[in-house]
Parts: structure tokens; C-alpha cells; sequence
């Protein structure tokens, strides 16, 4: 059995005898050895990077620690009670003299001595006192209802950290936010008498802190849902997918450091949470610098290792020239076929006997090939074409089971113009639908077929919906794939309007940029998060192809050339469907007259 797997030729027989009893064990040996090492040399970053990560998030919360503190003594000073409230007899400048001496002794408190922490208290008539110079006049009212409003006035949580923009004069903090812990002041009866907001720079403390810790990696701080808080370095980066990953691990196990290293970016993460401000604390290490010696040996092995088989090969066609130099020149001309992708043959005038023969064989062998690859080009596009009719045909027919009762009742009720217009426009969307010779229509043609659809729901919800279409009239012979628009106001209807509400209006905007035809479909819904709490039922009960279907039918239209893009606004309210087209614009023409059921 070997026999058949051993090669013919003299000269293959040593290149293959020196590959398997020398070059693949040897080989074998030092990439054992050399994985062994690097295991070593991870397990030894890991635990060295993690005691590092572990301290930075213990000095993070120590100095969180020391501003929640600081936070308690405010609240817990009888004076201030007494001069925000007005129990006392001192006039305002007396009273904010005392406040603000009272912020000075305890911003210059051992505790609180590094790094600088600024400190603002109103009271409940906007007057505003504060420690620092501020970039602007400070508005004390509108602080006291931030304030108020993030802690529920006082019912929810009694203290709210968060990133703030900057407040203090541009001299003395130059980052645009700050870290700040609002909180209301509360007398004995849990009822407001002022606000307080301490705030720190926290960029500065943290780029010290960058500073005095490791050369070694990058230092990064990132808020769980992907904003970045801080990098130490320019440039200094992770992908999305790996942020979402390590927030759900450190969620799942917030005091615990995790690691992950990315065989892609040859990049070793170490994270840990910080549950109060919802961050993570993660260094950054190149796994290139930490295998630098390694690699470098690692090639120099190697290269010698292809040294030597360079000689040896060298050696075995020198051996074996005297064998294979009639079939050179004919190896050489074969291998141009796969070079110019099978479209050559080789010329007879200068072969005869059997290497004549080996040539008319290989001459028929790349005709055979280049008619079955015809072939098999012809039956994938027929295949394309049927799976395209397939992904048309099906487009979910529980709308039009709706739209037919919803005519019955109608007709019960007023036999004339409203059952029409649904007959119409039921005919139309039907029609359509059943015509599948046809993929890409014109663009005022779909958006027929979509003011048909909205006109039936609209009849069926007594005209909830607003349905408003910007689009230039130059673009109307502009063609679209059949069936774009509607499964989107569709979607629309179904996920983002679930849950009713004012106004709720759907918009298609579609314009030209250059070469391309760009489609978007908005609505002001509850959005995609919203959809999915709200109405779970709705995805349990039937499984939507829209998306899907529409996403499909682009890459086997366009091979790549069209994009679907589902977004969601920051404020999470409604849903935004972009999708661009190659431009492609037909000439007007002109159809007998249809009657639609």
C-alpha cells in the first residue's frame, strides 16, 4: 500500500526520504519545544499583568473610596444643614464664607491631599458654593435639579457617579470631563435641604498612574457598553466584540481578573470591573515583545533548517539532472497552465513518441476542465436564480391572512369605497408577489407596492400611522430589487409601533450619492431593545425573514456590491434601515392597462 504513495522518480524518492526522516521530526521537536517555552513565558505574564491590574483597581477604589467618604462628612456637618437651609441668622455672604471654609479644611484634609478634588454644594434657592475657579458662571439651580433628578430626589439612590463635562477653569483641569459623585444633602426626615457634587480629575490620575506602573503594555479604561474612557497611548484600542465579551465574563464575576489573548492581534488583555462606575480597568500587552528573544531564535533555527534543505535539494538535482533533463522543458511549459488559469495548450510540432502522447492527453485533459467549469458557471448562476425566486416567494404570508379578514369584517360593515381601496391595493401587493420573472422593478413602482400596504393598515389600526416619502423624481425609473421597502415598514409596524403611541410616522428618504442609490427607512418606535422587552411575543410567535430575506437577496443580485445596515439612535428611541444600491436607472416605458382584484 506505501508502494502507491512513495514517489517514481529518483530524485522525488530522496527529497521525500530527507523531509520525513529529517526535516518533519526535527521540525516537530522544535516547535514542541518552543510552544512548551511560550506556554511558560504566558503563564508568567498572566500572573505577573494580573497582580498589576489587581492593584491599579484597588488604588482606583481607594481614591473613589476616599471622595464617597468625603461625601459622608458633608452630609454628616450639622453646619451645613444650617447655612443651606436658612435655620440660621447669617446673611448670605456670612453664610457662604463659612460653607466655603468648611470645603477648604476638608479638601485639605490629610486623605484628600493628592489628587485634587473640587467641591460644589447648592442649596435649594440655586445659590452655589464651591472651592475652585469655574470656566463659567455657575448656575446652582440647574445643578441642584440635575442633582435631583439623577437620585430620584432622594427615594432612589442617595449618591449617582458619573462622567461629567468640566466645570472647573481650563488652567487648572484641561480634560473635557471629570469623575463626580452627586448626591443630595438630607436632614433628619430624609427631605432635601441641598445638593453636593465632588468631582476629580480623573484623566490626570490616571495617566500618573500609567506613568509610574509597567513599560511594559498599555493601559486602558472602558466603559462596558464600548466607550472609551482613557488610553495611555495613542492608538491604544479594542475590538468591540472582545469588549462585550470581557464585560460579560467581569459582570458575571466582578471581583475576579480575567485575561484573553488574541491570536490575531498577538495581543495579551488583562481586565478587571469596576462595578461602581461600570468600567474596565484593562492592560494591553504585545505578545511580540513578551516572545521577542524567542522569536529570534525560533528564526535562526529555522533559517538553518531551510539552509540545509536548500543544500540538499541542490544536491539531489545536480544527482538527478542527468534523469529528469528530458522532461524539464515540458514541466516547464505545463506549469504556465495553471498560471493563465487553464486557457493554454501546449503546441505538438516539437514532441514525438510518448512524450507526444503525454501532451495530446494533457491538451484534452484542459479542454475537459475548461467545459466543466462552463458548465458548472451556468448551473450555480440557474441555482442563484431559483434560490433568489424561493427567498421572493417567501415573503410572509400572514399579512395578507390579516388583510382578508380585516376585509370581511369591512364589508360587513360598509359594502363600499373602503372595501375597494383594500381590493386595490390587495390586488397590487398580490400581483406582484405572484409575477417572479421579474427581480428588480422600478423604484416608484415599489413604492406603490409599499403606500398599498400602508393604506391597509392604516384601514386595519384607523389610520395610526403617518407614512412619509422624500425621494427625487429623477429617480423614479431607478431599479430596486422587488420587495425592499415593505418588509422595513413592515418591520416597522410590527416591533417598533407594538406598543402604541403618539405621532408614530414612518419615513423613507432615498437619494443619489455618485453611483449608488442609498435607502433609508426610519420610524420613531420604541427601537430594537425596546421591541425585544416590550414584545418578546411577538419574536416567539413568528419568526421574521424581512431582514434576512432582503439581506440575501442583495448579495445574490449584487455579489457584494449592495450593504443592509440596521441602526439603532443613542437616545434608543426608533430604528433606522439603511441600504445601499449599485445606480441603476432604466428607460420609461409604457404597460397596458391592469385591473387589480
Amino acid at each position: 500500500m506505501w508502494k502507491k504513495w512513495w514517489p517514481g522518480s529518483l530524485k522525488n524518492r530522496m527529497v521525500a526520504a530527507y523531509v520525513l526522516l529529517v526535516l518533519i521530526p526535527f521540525s516537530g521537536l522544535c516547535l514542541i519545544g518552543f510552544n512548551q517555552i511560550e506556554q511558560v513565558l504566558k503563564q508568567n505574564q498572566i500572573a505577573q499583568n494580573s497582580r498589576e491590574v489587581e492593584g491599579f483597581r484597588s488604588d482606583l477604589l481607594d481614591l473613589t473610596g476616599l471622595m464617597t467618604r468625603s461625601l459622608i462628612l458633608i452630609n454628616q456637618n450639622p453646619a451645613f444643614e444650617q447655612y443651606l437651609s436658612g435655620k440660621g441668622n447669617e446673611s448670605y455672604h456670612a453664610a457662604r464664607k463659612e460653607i466655603i471654609r468648611n470645603l477648604d479644611s476638608l479638601a485639605n484634609s490629610f486623605f484628600l491631599s493628592t489628587p485634587s478634588v473640587y467641591f460644589t454644594v447648592t442649596d435649594k434657592s440655586g445659590n452655589a458654593y464651591f472651592n475652585y475657579t469655574p470656566r463659567q458662571a455657575m448656575d446652582g439651580g440647574k445643578l441642584y435639579r440635575e442633582i435631583l433628578e439623577l437620585t430620584g430626589g432622594g427615594a432612589g439612590a442617595t449618591y449617582r457617579w458619573q462622567e461629567a463635562p468640566t466645570y472647573v477653569a481650563k488652567d487648572i483641569v484641561p480634560g473635557d470631563t471629570m469623575l463626580t459623585i452627586d448626591s443630595l444633602l438630607l436632614n433628619e426626615q430624609r427631605e432635601p435641604f441641598g445638593s453636593v457634587r465632588i468631582s476629580m480629575d480623573h484623566q490626570r490620575w490616571l495617566a500618573a498612574w500609567a506613568r509610574g506602573g509597567s513599560r511594559q503594555g498599555s493601559y486602558l479604561v472602558a466603559r462596558t457598553d464600548g466607550g472609551i474612557v482613557f488610553r495611555s497611548a495613542e492608538g491604544t484600542n479594542m475590538p468591540e466584540p472582545l469588549i462585550q465579551q470581557l464585560a460579560a465574563e467581569l459582570k458575571a464575576h466582578p471581583d475576579k481578573t480575567v485575561h484573553y489573548i488574541s491570536d490575531q492581534e498577538q495581543v495579551l488583555y488583562m481586565a478587571s470591573y469596576l462595578s461602581s462606575m461600570d468600567w474596565m480597568l484593562v492592560k494591553k500587552i504585545s505578545l511580540q515583545q513578551v516572545f521577542a528573544d524567542t522569536n529570534k531564535i525560533k528564526r535562526n533555527v529555522f533559517l538553518g533548517v531551510l539552509l540545509l534543505t536548500a543544500v540538499f535539494i541542490a544536491a539531489t538535482l545536480l544527482i538527478a539532472s542527468a534523469i529528469t533533463k528530458p522532461l524539464h522543458k515540458l514541466r516547464n511549459v505545463m506549469s504556465k497552465a495553471a498560471d493563465n488559469e487553464l486557457k493554454v495548450t501546449l503546441p505538438t510540432d516539437s514532441y514525438s513518441g510518448e512524450i507526444l502522447h503525454l501532451v495530446d492527453s494533457f491538451n484534452v485533459m484542459i479542454a475537459d476542465i475548461q467545459s466543466l467549469i462552463y458548465r458548472l458557471k451556468v448551473e450555480e448562476r440557474q441555482k442563484e436564480s431559483s434560490r433568489f425566486q424561493i427567498l421572493v416567494s417567501q415573503m410572509d404570508p400572514h399579512f395578507l391572512l390579516n388583510t382578508l379578514n380585516m376585509i370581511k369584517s369591512q364589508a360587513l360593515r360598509n359594502k363600499d369605497e373602503v372595501t375597494f381601496e383594500i381590493c386595490v391595493s390587495l390586488g397590487l401587493l398580490l400581483e406582484t408577489s405572484l409575477n417572479t420573472e421579474v427581480d428588480l422593478v422600478p423604484l416608484g413602482q415599489e413604492l406603490s407596492f409599499t403606500e398599498a400596504y400602508m393604506h391597509i393598515q392604516n384601514t386595519r389600526f384607523s389610520n395610526r400611522f403617518k407614512l412619509d416619502i422624500r425621494y427625487d423624481e429623477s429617480l423614479y425609473y431607478t431599479l430596486v430589487p422587488k420587495f425592499t421597502l415593505q418588509p422595513l415598514v413592515e418591520n416597522a409596524i410590527i416591533h417598533g409601533f407594538a406598543k402604541p403611541k403618539p405621532n408614530e410616522t414612518i419615513t423613507i428618504a432615498i437619494q443619489r450619492n455618485e453611483s449608488q442609490l442609498l435607502l433609508s427607512v426610519a420610524d420613531n418606535g420604541q427601537g430594537v431593545e425596546g421591541a425585544r422587552k416590550e414584545s418578546p411575543s411577538i419574536a416567539r410567535k413568528r419568526k421574521g425573514i424581512g431582514l434576512a430575506n432582503i439581506r440575501e437577496r442583495l448579495e445574490l443580485l449584487y455579489r457584494g456590491g449592495a450593504s443592509l445596515e440596521l441602526l439603532e439612535p443613542q437616545d434608543h428611541t426608533g430604528t433606522v434601515v439603511k441600504i445601499a444600491l449599485p445606480l441603476l436607472i432604466s428607460e420609461p416605458y409604457q404597460k397596458e392597462e391592469n385591473t387589480h382584484v
